[in-house]
């Protein structure tokens, strides 16, 4: 194909739009600014602007925010005075927007519905910078430099939007003609907001014969080329086992690695840890070990893992729980090791191979994009992500979705079509395959990197997915029983299962698809007959079974209406007992049940008569032949899944598993659990048995100086162990708050005492503070008490499920250092705030688990004395990682204070004490607080 010069976007006048209202509802909330940019090309002909006038007060926030204050919109004409100038201003001319359908939708809901052209410059980022990570209008303006002087106000707003549409256009313009054309006829199929866009460009595209992408948009072979990879690994029989004395001298100061490798230091935690990985290797025995911050535990046993694999031709399992850990191992850790350790001639070139290894549902499959992209009806958001895709795959080698930003409300759903979770499997001579070249890459290396959650349903699923390997390192061991709990258990949701069958009856069904696939067909018309009276009885039958499925949750949910509402609403929960299972409104659930099942059942019998009325039409030329069978089968083993685990929850509870209820929010979803009453016999007997070496490591596995409890809850025994503490000074390096007058939690006063104590904390040093919550009620009381002082006096409130998402929060917590971080349980770990972004760190509760908690409640009964074996325990492995965010390297210096005075006076506190590191101890009162933390920051 070839770009032609007859027609461009360009030639046509747009207005850019935007509005900034008092909210994000558009029921609720009005519009107080309007502003409006007319251009042609790169010349602005006019602009339109004025407030509106809420008839309400405005919050703080959107003063703040907006920067317009009350008296800007107190004076200002309201909507109905305003629409007419907007209108004339507008006419017939398109529209571009930032998330153009938000300002149009609260026009729409003030009586002003425009039916103009319309472009979204958030869709055009979104499909033509597929991994960017941030498509804000303020992002976007930074990245192409288009001056936005005032975000947040629309005029400034509309002018920074044209500016960004340019920059896309100018992209879009030099962008394969071949795709640029699949694009627009994928938008074809689908009402999607940028249709009228792509038309525009694709008249400028004129059709050819040279050779590149073609109809599919993307170049096939060039793919094919990226993906290939080196040959699977042939272990030996015979093993070469480590040199444990050149492990040690490679870690030494002075040694080869510290003439390579910029900034290491010798860490004599470090070596011991590497020794003791590097003998159990050898042995083929197993250990545990805690390596607190600062060990540098992933070099220790990075090091004897590489050595041991490249030199027997073998793998080794890495497993780890947080995606920052493993993004450091693969883009830090492991090539910076293997490099040093080839420039020492420790291993030859290319002998330290590694990957990634994720699950199926990671993974683009190329069969089901042709598929869903051919398939001739779109929803916008499948437009929209299977245009995205096409153009990543013009650079992708991985086809791995964490490449991709996928930052969008509806993207789950169309991913899911798209994902090789639930594919058939490829044969290997048709074509290139994501999923396929994961698997051969990771036969390829010596060290797989994958996560707690690969580990675990590789497990369930009895193996296949991760190769053969035998060593396996654990880290962030801590989370390994949580992790077994949900594989070795289920949920299912009420909206699932409606889910499930109203995918066999709606206007794109199986079930549809199905009976419209023969058009065009040779297949005889006997099978058409059958498969259409077969498709009949399917969609006759989903009306029963919802209906069915409705009255059997919704009998369980009047268990928990039965119950008494607990505190704030938010969810209620019921464990399902014996004894629950005794009580004569149980009948009532299993009677339910009993007709769910069998309408379930018959559902099952349809879906294997539709099944085997599709085969062997192969060679028929029905329509999406391939999808289409693989959707039946999906179905199938899908509708198994969810017959099993209802007659589990129903009717046949095993008596090793814990089984609950719950509901969020008043007549919310309501969802039933299964999990397992313990996992550690389940994981040595299918995971840790069947690996010659196991290392279980983490910063915090130990209580009291002993490892008993993770051992117990984890079932790894016989190891050999190691503590390591910290190398740090914590002495010089961090001060320990602990307010002896401070109320207590059950207190009245309690609240107060913690907002005045957050407030004398975080303007001790002027931001730098993150205060760790064990509760969203508390952080929206807590927020709401404290930021209007805090800001009076120039410090920012970020509270999480307020201001943000965890990672937005983190985000502007470091770039606006006059901060307050307010967070719960995702802040308490896997945060790395070093050097100057965190200087006060406080923690208000002791973070013991919620005590009627189904699961807790059920492990709890396994001891003679639950709350000092098992509750007391928990809590301090967490408080352990949330102290952890405060002191992340040698040079750090802050301040912890804990607002919970049972820490001191009940005598279980002492556990928690003696848990943290040697910090300086301050048991002062609250009003000394604030001197304090000056003292020690000396500011």
């Amino acid at each position: 194909m070839s770009v032609t010069d007859s027609s461009s976007p360009l030639d046509d006048h747009w207005v850019a739009i935007d509005l900034e209202t008092t909210g994000l509802s558009q029921e609720d909330d009005e519009i107080i600014e309007i502003g409006a940019v007319r251009f042609h090309g790169d010349e602005v002909v006019d602009t339109f602007h004025s407030f509106v006038n809420p008839n309400r007060r405005l919050s703080d926030f959107t003063r703040r925010y907006t920067g317009i204050t009350q008296a800007d919109v107190s004076r200002a004409p309201a909507f109905p005075t305003v629409a007419p100038g907007l209108a004339s201003f507008i006419g017939a001319t398109p529209l571009v927007g930032h998330n153009v359908g938000f300002d149009l939708g609260f026009l729409k809901g003030r009586g002003m519905e425009l039916d103009n052209e319309r472009c979204d410059t958030w869709d055009l980022a979104y499909v033509l910078m597929p991994g960017l990570r941030d498509y804000s209008l303020k992002g976007l303006s930074g990245r192409f430099g288009v001056a936005h002087l005032r975000p947040h106000r629309a005029v400034e707003d509309a002018m920074a939007t044209r500016g960004v549409f340019l920059a896309l256009l100018n992209m879009w313009s030099q962008a394969d003609p071949a795709m640029v054309a699949r694009v627009r006829r994928i938008a074809a199929q689908s009402p999607w907001v940028l249709s009228y866009l792509l038309d525009r460009m694709d008249s400028r595209i004129a059709p050819s014969n040279g050779p590149g992408a073609g109809v599919t948009g993307f170049d096939a072979a060039a793919l094919s080329r990226r993906l290939q990879r080196g040959k699977a690994l042939r272990p030996g029989e015979h093993v070469d086992l480590i040199d444990v004395d050149r492990v040690v001298s490679l870690l030494e100061g002075g040694g080869p690695l510290s003439r390579i490798i910029s900034g290491f230091e010798e860490r004599e935690e470090q070596i011991s840890m590497a020794r003791a990985v590097a003998e159990a290797i050898n042995r083929g025995s197993r250990l545990i070990v805690e390596a607190g911050t600062g060990v540098g535990k992933s070099m220790a046993y990075l090091l004897p893992s590489l050595l041991h694999a490249s030199q027997n031709s073998r793998r080794v399992v890495i497993s780890t729980n947080t995606i920052n850990l493993q993004e450091q191992l693969l883009t830090k850790d492991l090539p910076g090791l293997a490099d040093a350790l080839e420039g020492v001639g420790e291993i030859g070139r290319g002998d330290a191979r590694f990957c990634q290894l994720k699950g199926r549902a990671n993974y683009l499959c190329l069969r089901r994009w042709h598929q869903l992209t051919n398939s001739g009806a779109l929803t916008a958001a499948e437009a929209r992500l299977a245009s995205k895709a096409l153009v990543w795959l013009d650079t992708t080698e991985t086809g791995d979705r964490s490449e991709l930003n996928l930052g969008h409300p509806g993207a789950s759903a169309p991913w899911d079509r798209l994902s090789a979770q639930g594919a058939i499997e490829c044969p290997r001579n048709t074509g290139p395959c994501f999923l396929r070249a994961a698997r051969d890459r990771a036969a390829a290396s010596h060290v797989i990197v994958v996560n707690h959650a690969l580990l675990l349903s590789d497990l369930v699923a009895g193996g296949g997915v991760i190769p053969e390997h035998d060593v396996l390192i654990v880290d962030e061991a801590h989370h390994l029983e949580e992790e077994a709990t949900r594989h070795l258990g289920f949920d299912l949701s009420q909206s699932r299962l409606d889910e499930h069958l109203r995918s066999l009856s709606d206007d794109r069904s199986v079930v549809m698809e199905a009976v419209a696939a023969f058009r065009g067909s040779t297949a005889g018309e006997a099978r058409r007959a059958t498969v259409e009276r077969v498709c009949a009885e399917i969609a006759s039958r989903v009306p029963v079974a919802r209906q069915h499925a409705s009255t059997t949750y919704s009998l369980l949910a009047a268990l928990i209406a039965r119950q008494p509402k607990q505190a704030g609403g938010q969810t209620w929960e019921l464990r399902v007992t014996p004894a629950t299972r005794a009580q004569p409104h149980w009948s009532d659930v299993e009677i339910g049940w009993q007709n769910l099942d069998i309408s379930l059942i018959d559902m099952d019998k349809a879906l294997d008569q539709l099944a085997l009325s599709l085969e062997g039409l192969e060679d028929a030329g029905l329509i999406n032949y391939e999808r289409l069978t693989g959707e039946v089968a999906r179905l199938q083993q899908e509708s198994v899944e969810l017959r099993q685990r209802l007659t589990e929850f129903v009717a046949h509870p095993r008596p090793e598993a814990v089984y609950w209820i719950n509901q969020r929010g008043f007549r919310g979803d309501l969802t039933i659990h299964a999990a397992p009453l313990q996992v550690g016999e389940t994981l040595e007997e299918q995971l840790f048995s069947k690996r010659d070496c196991v290392v279980m490591t983490s910063a915090t596995l130990g209580t009291q100086g002993s490892f008993d409890h993770i051992v117990q809850r984890t079932g790894f025994s016989d190891a050999e162990e190691l503590m390591l503490g910290s190398p740090f000074d914590y002495p010089g390096s961090a001060m320990l708050c602990v307010p002896d007058d401070m109320p207590e939690p059950s207190s009245w006063a309690y609240q107060a005492a913690v907002e005045q104590a957050i407030t004398d904390a975080v303007t001790a040093v002027g931001g730098r503070t993150m205060a760790l919550f064990t509760s969203h009620a508390s952080i929206q009381t807590t927020a709401k008490a404290v930021r209007g002082d805090l800001l009076a006096r120039g410090i920012n409130v970020l509270a999480q499920g307020i201001d943000g998402r965890p990672a937005q929060l983190l985000r502007r917590f470091v770039e606006e250092p006059s901060s307050l971080l307010l967070g719960t349980s995702s802040f308490w770990e896997g945060v790395d705030l070093a050097g100057e972004s965190l200087k006060v760190l406080l923690v208000l509760r002791l973070p013991f688990s919620v005590p009627t908690d189904p699961l807790f409640e059920a492990r709890s009964e396994l001891y003679a004395d639950p709350f000092n074996e098992y509750a007391v325990p928990q809590a301090v492995l967490r408080l352990r990682q949330g102290f952890g965010r405060l002191i992340r390297t040698r040079t750090d210096r802050g301040v912890a204070v804990i607002l919970d005075r049972r820490i001191t006076s009940r005598r279980y506190g002492r556990e928690f004490l003696a848990s943290l590191p040697d910090a300086e101890l301050r048991r002062d009162s609250l009003h000394d607080l604030s001197a304090n933390i000056r003292e020690w920051m000396g500011v």
